[in-house]
């Protein structure tokens, strides 16, 4: 067996065989295979698709590549999400807190960027101070004590996962359903939740850009679920438009504050949204007992209570989070109504200000970002503001094209 013929194989676009699969993806986190070999299969991955054998095997060469936590053994009402990236999605910062709050354990494991799209723990490491890595033992506690615990992919768990999940994301082979699905189910299995709800996005600021590539990638999540004996449940939410008006890291922390100390906006509304789905697959609740519950603990306070138990837990300093004082305004040429925000373009941008990686080299600049000061349906006045850039470089190149993601 060689990698060469297997890449051949799949670029064939032939089903490659769980024997296949494990020496060229085994091979690669062991230093046997290298980058440019296995980013060629995963290009021909990307092209060509897995069909959902295949994507199981794949699923399981991830999972056996290191430990297993098994937590739903450990402790009850084990739940766990995961969303596919979305521009300015910082729902996991608000979602856990509140599971928490209602007597859930959840346990997140969760990325960096990939992609445009922000990852968790670059937004969580702008807390100064916070660990992100945390060992089984210290994962279990603080999930035990306070209900939740956020943390990046330990070395030990699924470490095949995020050697590829890094490559994927500077070699352009995100967007492949199988590896999406294998990357996600593979973390969820090892942590052991007893229920997933997996928000699937889709539109210009997501990985899938159709809804029916969506409805696919749910299918894969929910077969491999089965295969494993878990209960997965999926949502599917466009995501042509920002989910947030914070696109960066500091500043969606800051805004998920904002939304657990009582903010109104799409943003609360979907977090109620995926709290309400995972009670009423864990304990059995009625959908309107469940939004309701899951509402109270954002007006109660009790989610932004949890939330500083577990920044504090984890060792972050939520009063020193920082954005650049460095800002400039964006305004409106022209009266109108905002018709549309594309999200792609917003991230785009955002990335353009040092707020993502684009390759592995590259250094995340926690303190800037955009913060948009008009959503969609809004009406605006020329030479009122549209959006302030928070930027540390007022050399940065911008141009008109920059800001053309924002249509009125």
């Amino acid at each position: 067996m060689n990698i060469i013929d297997i890449i051949t194989k799949k670029k064939n676009n032939e089903e490659l065989n769980y024997e296949e699969l494990s020496y060229a993806f085994n091979g690669y986190l062991n230093k046997q295979i290298p980058d440019y070999q296995m980013s060629s299969l995963l290009m021909a991955i990307v092209i060509n698709g897995m069909n959902l054998k295949e994507t199981i095997s794949l699923t399981d060469i991830f999972l056996k590549s290191g430990d297993q936590y098994n937590l739903r053994e450990k402790m009850d009402n084990v739940v766990d999400k995961h969303s596919t990236g979305g521009v300015g999605d910082t729902t996991t910062l608000i979602i856990g807190p509140m599971c928490a709050s209602l007597g859930l354990k959840m346990a997140k494991m969760s990325g960096r960027g990939l992609g445009f799209t922000g990852g968790t723990i670059d937004k969580l490491e702008s807390i100064p101070g916070f660990r992100v890595n945390l060992s089984k033992n210290e994962l279990i506690e603080q999930v035990s004590k306070v209900g939740f615990a956020n943390c990046a992919q330990s070395d030990d768990l699924t470490p095949l996962d995020k050697v590829i999940y890094a490559l994927r994301d500077v070699t352009g082979t995100t967007e492949s359903i199988p590896l999406i699905a294998s990357s996600i189910m593979s973390k969820k299995i090892a942590l052991g939740a007893e229920n997933i709800l997996i928000d699937v996005k889709y539109g210009s600021g997501a990985l899938m850009k159709t809804k029916e590539d969506a409805e696919t990638l749910s299918d894969y999540l929910k077969k491999i679920g089965a295969y494993y004996e878990i209960k997965v449940e999926c949502l599917i939410d466009n995501m042509s438009n920002p989910l947030s008006q914070a696109i960066g890291n500091a500043i969606e922390v800051i805004e998920a504050i904002n939304v657990l100390r009582g903010k109104k906006c799409q943003l609360r509304d979907t977090c109620i949204e995926i709290v309400a789905k995972l009670l009423v697959m864990s304990e059995g609740l009625s959908e309107f007992e469940a939004v309701k519950l899951a509402a109270g603990s954002l007006d109660s306070g009790k989610a932004l209570n949890k939330f500083m138990e577990f920044v504090a837990h984890q060792g972050g300093n939520i009063e020193d989070v920082y954005l650049s004082e460095k800002r400039i305004e964006v305004k409106a040429k022209h009266d109108g109504v905002i018709k549309n925000i594309d999200a792609l373009g917003a991230a785009r941008l955002a990335a353009k200000l040092g707020a993502s990686k684009m390759t592995l080299d590259d250094t995340i600049d926690y303190s800037v970002g955009i913060y948009l000061k008009k959503v969609k349906g809004d009406s605006v006045k020329q030479e009122e503001p549209l959006m302030t850039l928070y930027v540390n470089n007022y050399n940065v190149e911008l141009n008109d094209e920059d800001f053309d993601f924002i249509e009125y």
